[in-house]
């Protein structure tokens, strides 16, 4: 008996992985009801944080893209990519070396959102906003965590 409980049971789980949805635009909502709490959670906490781990590692942790802020674990089952985080107020934040090349890689540091407004340049800001969205894109980043929003005390975006 036990047997055929056991066996049964894996059945059912290879089955409902073969009938996982997978993530498109138009199927959100059935990706969402299809996770289970713990790949919902594991999205919150991050890909480079060991969930059940006594110790957490903040910013600077991203194994795709060396300094990145951090990234979202892939569930593969699904569909769902990793996402890349990159710090962002003053442009992307990045290392400019890499283990097992010599290519230095670099990016620009702009002035933050408050210095830019007292310019009253507001083409000068979008022309800002655009070169930090094609360093993000170009250094395969997927979310860029600024303009920061702080009582800013200094130019540095109140950090």
């Amino acid at each position: 008996m036990r047997k055929i409980i056991l066996l049964l049971s894996v059945f059912m789980s290879v089955s409902a992985m073969a009938q996982a949805p997978q993530l498109n635009k138009d199927n959100i909502d059935e990706v969402l009801r299809a996770m289970t709490l713990k790949e919902k959670a594991t999205l919150l906490v991050g890909g480079e944080y060991d969930f059940w781990a006594p110790v957490a590692v903040a910013g600077g942790s991203s194994k795709t893209v060396p300094g990145a802020a951090g990234s979202t674990v892939a569930i593969p089952r699904l569909g769902i990519p990793e996402t890349i985080l990159t710090d962002g107020p003053a442009g992307v934040r990045i290392n400019q070396t890499r283990e097992g090349t010599t290519k230095t890689y670099y990016a620009t540091g702009f002035p933050v959102g408050t210095c830019l407004a007292s310019t009253w340049n507001t083409d000068l800001a979008g022309r800002v906003g655009k070169a930090i969205g094609n360093e993000t894109k170009e250094y395969n980043c997927d979310v860029i965590l600024g303009p920061g929003v702080n009582i800013h005390r200094n130019p540095l975006c109140g950090r």
